[in-house]
C-alpha cells in the first residue's frame, strides 16, 4: 500500500504504487466493477494502473482529472489503504444529476 517516489524533475514527482498484494488486487478489481460511486470506481482503476507501471500524467489523461488529483489518490492508498478511495460524507443536499 505505499507510494514510491520513483523520479524527482524539477516540478515533477512521479510515484507509482508499491506492488500489491493478491488481496488487495481483488478487492480492487471488484471495487472497480461493482461500486456504486464512480469516483472509488476511477480511484480503484487508477491503483490498479499505478501498480502495472502507469505514470501519474497518463493516468491524469486517461480519467480526465489533473495530475495532482491522481497523485493525491495514490497518496490516499498509502495512508487509509481502500477507505481512502471511498469518497468522505459531504453536508448538504446531494447534487441533482441531470
Amino acid at each position: 500500500m505505499d507510494v514510491i517516489p520513483i523520479d524527482v524533475e524539477v516540478d515533477k514527482i512521479m510515484l507509482r504504487v508499491k506492488e500489491l498484494t493478491q488481496d488487495e488486487k481483488l478487492m480492487l478489481e471488484n471495487m472497480k466493477k461493482n461500486h456504486p460511486g464512480n469516483m472509488p470506481r476511477m480511484r480503484a482503476h487508477a491503483i490498479l494502473l499505478s501498480e502495472t507501471g502507469f505514470e501519474v500524467q497518463e493516468m491524469a489523461t486517461i480519467f480526465g482529472a489533473c495530475r495532482q488529483t491522481v497523485a493525491t489518490w495514490l497518496r490516499a492508498w498509502e495512508k487509509k489503504g481502500v477507505c481512502g478511495l471511498l469518497d468522505k460524507h459531504r453536508s448538504g443536499r446531494p447534487r441533482k444529476v441531470a
